[in-house]
């Protein structure tokens, strides 16, 4: 009985252990579950999101021209009186032969008809009436040719044809086709060069432009001969053929070109301007802040001249390195950003830059600058230009036309203030 006793009073207090151990865990998980009490657990502070605004280093905002030659880009201009360029274009075809090789014999041809083609790329979709003027120029046309030189040529007398382009076409196809005694407009005489060059103008109910094809973006002029050859016995495809040459040489001219305004930053124009921005990060951005977001903002110094319903794109790239006019961009697409710019627009123009800024961050070797460009170069009417270092009147008290430096938001936070234990 003792015994027995004995072992059901160990047996209650092993029960009274068990039980005031599950409520030690019972405890434990509780706290576990619950919020932090502890004061060394807990943050010391708030997370804190500042805003900086930079301006480029002062005279280190740049503008560079001349990176694409007028008719070495995608498209060329032509316009009649438009304010922000007026412009001629011109073609010169691959020499055609006056024979072709049939069999093992080389014959001569009699032409039936020709037709010129153009790509007409972009107009003003606002403004009716345009009528394309085709001209016969010089074949001897080449990059020394000037506005003024080949004005001279366009007169009623070397005047190939008129195509006039229905209202609803906005872009595509537009073609001429000669016959009978019109053929002598283009009459290549037997032993010449075989040479046929053209020139382009325009006309529309008011001051207007066009982009037509180019040579370097595939879709320049054509000028097609179609031929009979008086060969017997052969099929009708052997006796009738087309001749079709492609321009080897195309170019536009601008009446008045603008030189860019040392004292502004100048985008596009025929002059194919870039714009080098060059920023410092304070310490406390560039070496420990996170990012959140970085907008650059870009001020007009006035509506930005264009082609109305034709606009461009502005693109912003990351520098590899700062070599100035040749600095090296990056063709990494992470590090590139785009937005399209309108004709007319005055108001400030915007670009999230965030990825660009966070790279200056993260390799430290790049340079903080960004390279502005606006696309086509060389092939678009719009002429964009922003206010520098160099015309900010907090910058440059003095300068005589006041228009604001480009700035950079930055919106970052500070590292985490976490006390100590």
């Amino acid at each position: 009985m003792r015994a027995v006793g004995w072992r059901g009073r160990g047996a209650v207090c092993s029960t009274a252990w068990l039980l005031l151990a599950v409520a030690a865990i019972a405890g434990c998980q509780e706290k576990l579950t619950s919020p932090g009490e502890c004061p060394a657990l807990c943050p010391g502070g708030e997370v804190q999101a500042l805003d900086i605004v930079l301006r480029p280093i002062a005279g280190r905002d740049s503008t560079f021209s001349g990176y694409v030659n007028r008719g070495s880009g995608v498209a060329l201009l032509v316009s009649n009186g438009l304010a922000v360029s007026d412009n001629r274009a011109a073609y010169r075809f691959a020499s055609r032969p006056d024979s072709i090789v049939v069999g093992n014999d080389t014959v001569p041809y009699t032409i039936d008809s020709v037709a010129i083609a153009l790509d007409l790329v972009a107009r003003d979709t606002l403004v009716d009436g345009l009528k394309v003027y085709l001209y016969r120029v010089s074949e001897g046309i080449t990059d020394t040719l000037t506005f003024a030189g080949l004005e001279a040529q366009l007169t009623p007398a070397g005047i190939i044809d008129s195509i006039e382009v229905p209202d609803t076409l906005n872009s595509g196809a537009i073609r001429t086709v000669l016959t009978g005694v019109d053929l002598a407009k283009v009459d290549l005489p037997l032993g010449g060069s075989g040479v046929l060059a053209i020139g382009v103008a325009m006309a529309a109910d008011q001051p207007s432009g066009i982009r037509i094809g180019s040579a370097q973006a595939g879709n320049g002029a054509t000028f097609i001969t179609y031929v009979n050859v008086d060969v017997a016995d052969t099929t009708t495809s052997v006796r009738k053929q087309v001749l079709s040459r492609t321009a080897t040489f195309n170019t536009y001219l601008t009446r008045a070109a603008l030189i860019p305004d040392p004292a502004f930053l100048t985008l596009g124009g025929d002059s194919a301007s870039r714009v080098l921005l060059r920023f410092a990060l304070p310490p406390e951005v560039a070496e420990s802040a996170s990012i959140v977001r970085a907008t650059l903002e870009l001020i007009p110094r006035g509506p930005i001249p264009g082609l109305p319903t034709d606009p461009a794109v502005l693109v912003g790239r990351a520098v590899l390195a700062d070599l100035g006019a040749k600095s090296p961009v990056t063709i990494d697409p992470r590090f590139i950003v785009d937005d399209t710019l309108s004709a007319n627009r005055a108001d400030t123009v915007r670009m999230d830059v965030t990825r660009i800024v966070q790279l200056w961050q993260a390799a430290s070797e790049r340079p903080s600058a960004i390279f502005l460009t606006l696309l086509p170069e060389a092939a678009t009417f719009m002429r964009a230009e922003f206010g520098s270092t160099r015309t900010d009147p907090t910058i440059t008290p003095s300068a005589p036309e006041p228009v604001g430096a480009p700035r950079l938001r930055i919106t970052y936070q500070r590292p985490f203030p976490f006390e100590n234990p």
